[in-house]
Parts: structure tokens; sequence; C-alpha cells
């Protein structure tokens, strides 16, 4: 086997999060995650980019987008863009009766000062929120702004800014998920 090949190989495992420690067979990192800044929500995953909530039983997408809504204005944020992915299959005729929609918020003040610091974020803003179902079950996902740092230069001013944005994320993901209470 080549160098190039073996580099490849090895720089897969280690995406994988796979390693080969002396002596042993194949063995996995231990996933961690720390607390969520928002009391009652599930523990923010250190090793994804994604942090999924369940929408509690007997919520409609109608009683979610509301919560979004009504979440936002509470958190400073704007509703800037909602893209329904169901609605536009079905105005090119592809049938789809599984609900999927994208919101996108902004705290504007938050936006400005972090792209101040790191115009490169731009490329994961505006935050976003999707609406999904699973298994029959409707989900919350979104890609957590403390995760999107993890590809730039340390900056603590853009840390600071992205835990608020995180738990901005979290508050309207909580309300949403259960019917805008």
């Amino acid at each position: 086997m080549n160098y190039y090949r073996s580099s490849q190989i090895l720089s897969a495992l280690g995406l994988l999060g796979i390693f080969l420690l002396p002596g042993q067979a194949l063995a996995r990192t231990p996933a961690t995650s720390s607390p969520a800044p928002v009391a009652g929500m599930p523990a923010i995953p250190a090793n994804s980019p994604l942090y999924v909530v369940d929408v509690q039983k007997g919520v409609t997408p109608a009683q979610i987008k509301m919560g979004i809504e009504t979440a936002a204005e509470g958190e400073n944020m704007n509703l800037v863009g909602t893209l329904d992915i169901q609605q536009g299959l079905q105005q090119r005729g592809i049938k789809s009766n599984t609900p999927y929609v994208i919101y996108e918020v902004c705290n504007l003040v938050l936006g400005a000062k972090i792209l101040q610091s790191m115009p490169e974020f731009g490329a994961f803003a505006p935050c976003k929120i999707v609406m999904y179902e699973q298994g029959g079950k409707l989900k919350l996902l979104t890609y957590l702004p403390t995760y999107a740092l993890k590809y730039f230069p340390k900056n603590p001013a853009a840390e600071k800014v992205a835990q608020e944005l995180d738990r901005q994320i979290i508050t309207i993901m909580k309300q949403a998920a259960s019917g805008g209470l």
C-alpha cells in the first residue's frame, strides 16, 4: 500500500472518530456533550453540528410556525425567511406528504457584531430552524453557531456572540416544540 493511500485511510478513520490504539482493536472516541443553555432542553452534542429537538405529541406544523414567530420576537430576532420544501415540490408536480420547512431567523445586532470580527461567518447566516417529520414524529433541527466557529481561528468576541445566538435559537426551539406555549 502506498503512502498516499495509507494517509487517506488514516484521515478517513480520524474523521470518523476511530483511532487504532497500540495493542488494541479499533476503538471509537467517546461522544461527549455539554448542557444546553436553556433549562429543560437536550444536551448539546460535542461531536455534531446538529441540534435536534422532538416536538411534543399533538403539536401541529402551524403551531410550530406560530411558536417560532412569537419566540423569535421575544428574543429580539426576526423571522427573515421561510422555505416550505413540501409546498415547493407539490407546486412542481412532485408528490410529497412529508412536511419540511426551513425557518431563517436573525438577530441583526448580534449578527453585525459577529460579522464585524469574522466576515466569513456570513456563510452560516442567517440561522436556521428546520421542521421535519421522521418516523411519524415532528422534529426541529438547527446548526449551532458555536459549532460553526470550529472552522475558524479562535476569536473570543465571536465565541461570546455565538453562545448568545445558541441560547436564543434553543429558546425559540423550546417554545416551538411545545406548540408556542
